[in-house]
Formats: C-alpha cells, sequence, structure tokens
C-alpha cells in the first residue's frame, strides 16, 4: 500500500507570527484609509486645528531661546485658512523691505500675535498693511513691516522685537496688545512624527482634548482670562516687565511706542474685560507710553460678523479693517512730530 505523504503542520510559532504580520498589515492599511479620509473630509481649509497645525509645521520654527521658544521661518509659503501667507527674509509677514528705510520715510514697526499678524485675513486687509496704505493715500512718506507671531505673549515679542525689529531701525513702534498676552510663555514637548505628519492624528488629538475641556473641571473662557490677571500670576508678573521693557526700548532709542489695546470679541457690549484693560493701562501709562483702547471702534457692530469663523474669533477683514481708522488717527501726530524733527514720514 502506497503511503501518503504527511502534511507538515504549521508550528504555533508560525500561526501566532503570522497573525501578528496580518494585524499589522490591516491596521496599516486601516491607519492609511483614516488619513485619506481626514484629509478629503476633513481638511477643506478653514478647520481651525488643522490650519493652525500647517501654521506650525509650515511657518514657524523652533527657536531654543526660552523667551522665544518659536518664531517664522524666513522665506516661508503656506495657505492658511484659504489664503496666502509669506514671510520675508527677516520672518516678518508680508513682502521684503529693506534693513534700512529709504531716505525721508518713516518706518513703522508693528508688533504682536496672532491678531497683528493677521490669522485668516488675507495680507492687504491686516490692520498692519491697512494703516500704511492709509498713510500712504494720505500723501505721508512711509513704510512699515508685521512683526506679529501667532501665539506669542509678550515677554515673548519683547524678545523678538529686540533680536530682529530693532535692526529694521523703525521710527514708530505700534505695540497690540490681547488679552491672551497676560499667559506665560508656553512649554515646548518633542514633537512625534505623528504631530508633524498626520491630519487624521491631529483631529483626533484636538477633538479629544475638546471633549476633556467640555466635561472636565478646565475653567470656562470667561475666569480663564480674568485669572491671567491675578496678582501673583507668574504670566502677568512677567508680562508687567515685558511692558516696561518696551518702555526702556522707547526711551533708549528715542522712538514712540503706542500701546493699542484689541478687545477680545465674544462680548462686546457691554465688555466683560474692562477691568482687565483698565490693569493692563495703568502699567503702560506708569512707563510713559501711550496706550490706546480700541473697543470703541468695534463695540457697537455684531461680534460674530467680526469673527475669522463662527468657532474662531481672531479679528477678520471686517475687524481689521474698523481698527484702522482708530490706529491712523494715533499714528498721524507722531509723524507730524517726525517731519517737523527730522523731515520723515512728511
Amino acid at each position: 500500500m502506497n503511503e501518503q505523504p504527511k502534511r507538515s503542520r504549521p508550528t504555533k510559532s508560525g500561526g501566532i507570527l503570522g497573525n501578528i504580520v496580518l494585524l499589522v498589515v490591516v491596521l496599516a492599511v486601516s491607519a492609511l484609509v483614516l488619513e485619506g479620509m481626514a484629509r478629503m473630509f476633513i481638511d477643506d481649509g478653514y478647520s481651525y486645528e488643522l490650519e493652525m497645525w500647517k501654521y506650525a509645521t509650515q511657518v514657524k520654527t523652533r527657536d531654543p531661546r526660552p523667551d522665544l521658544g518659536h518664531r517664522h521661518r524666513p522665506n516661508a509659503k503656506a495657505e492658511l485658512m484659504s489664503v496666502p501667507v509669506r514671510t520675508d527674509a527677516f520672518g516678518f509677514r508680508g513682502p521684503g523691505i529693506p534693513e534700512t528705510a529709504p531716505a525721508g520715510t518713516a518706518r513703522i514697526a508693528f508688533v504682536g500675535d496672532s491678531t497683528t499678524f493677521g490669522w485668516g485675513v488675507a495680507e492687504q486687509d491686516t490692520f498692519a498693511h491697512q494703516v500704511i496704505a492709509d498713510l500712504q493715500r494720505k500723501g505721508r512718506k512711509v513704510d512699515g513691516f508685521n512683526l506679529g507671531v501667532g501665539n506669542y505673549n509678550t515677554v515673548q515679542e519683547l524678545a523678538s522685537f529686540r533680536d530682529y525689529g530693532m535692526r529694521m531701525k523703525p521710527d514708530i513702534i505700534v505695540l497690540t496688545y490681547f488679552i491672551n498676552d497676560g499667559e506665560p510663555v508656553p512649554t515646548y514637548t518633542q514633537e512625534s512624527w505623528l504631530d508633524l505628519h498626520s491630519v487624521a492624528w491631529i483631529v483626533f488629538r484636538y477633538r479629544l482634548d475638546s471633549v476633556i475641556r467640555q466635561f472636565g473641571s478646565r475653567p470656562e473662557w470667561k475666569k480663564y482670562y480674568r485669572d491671567l490677571y491675578e496678582p501673583d500670576a507668574a504670566g502677568w508678573q512677567n508680562t508687567q516687565k515685558a511692558l516696561a521693557g518696551f518702555g526702556e526700548i522707547s526711551r533708549q532709542l528715542g522712538t514712540p511706542l503706542i500701546v493699542f489695546h484689541l478687545p477680545e470679541l465674544r462680548e462686546l457690549k457691554p465688555y466683560p474685560f474692562a477691568d482687565v484693560t483698565a490693569k493692563v493701562r495703568k502699567v503702560v501709562e506708569d512707563q510713559g507710553l501711550r496706550f490706546v483702547d480700541l473697543l470703541p471702534t468695534v463695540e457697537n457692530l455684531e461680534p460674530s460678523s467680526l469673527w475669522v469663523t463662527v468657532p474662531d474669533p481672531h479679528p477678520n477683514a471686517k475687524a481689521n479693517t474698523a481698527f484702522t481708522p482708530g490706529m491712523v488717527k494715533e499714528i498721524l501726530p507722531l509723524l507730524d512730530q517726525l517731519c517737523a524733527k527730522q523731515t520723515k514720514g512728511c
């Protein structure tokens, strides 16, 4: 009788290994499908978390100095909130300008955070651009640069101005103040591969954080902002020192500096943070600096009409346009003084 050949049986270890490989393949394919769906259906050019992620990975770069943490890349280009964004050789938003202003030209530095940078706003609609354009239409010989960087506070703005803004030799410094400038400098952690490359991971992490905020013990937004200005709050203490630092620079350079307060746009009339504005005003005026509250330029407008999107209350083009006349009104007398003393800005 002929014997049938015996079939070899898979070993137990071989079966486990095969299952592991199959599981890895299934997970990898699922991850790729999930990533593709996230890019196709969620990344529509207006998703706040994804646009901020693009800003962080395409325009920003880490800076090891503890009072900076991050800055803009030079000569960066991106599309954020469906508007083109560019930086010049110094990392300023907008077209490049020479390091030294042309003869007779008064140079204006715009220093601030994402509200100055113009998050979600086309370059020509930012108040930094509109102020310069309006002054030029009035016949004034001026130029300027936008040193606004997203997620900066006053401490970082001071460090950035010292490193990058002062070299441009501005004749007028415009410092914008927003209520979250009282936050401490953030802690920067090492990003993972997913943090840098995965849309699906960014969306998942943001949505999970939103759920935790909704059901967790974190304070609601009004309390969060007001707590920043408690007398012993470290961020506020450092902010006051930074404002004093701007005052020292202004006196040292003999360069006029105006602090423009930009209101939080979720509620305008009555404005819920008048007490915070008063605290900031006192610190600024104690330095001998001009403080201008721009709340009156927008307080009679519908708040949501001034937001980039309904979930994102950054000032949109309409808000920037509303701020512009209030800023121009304060800058014109300074140009008159420069014209009389130095024949600049005439």
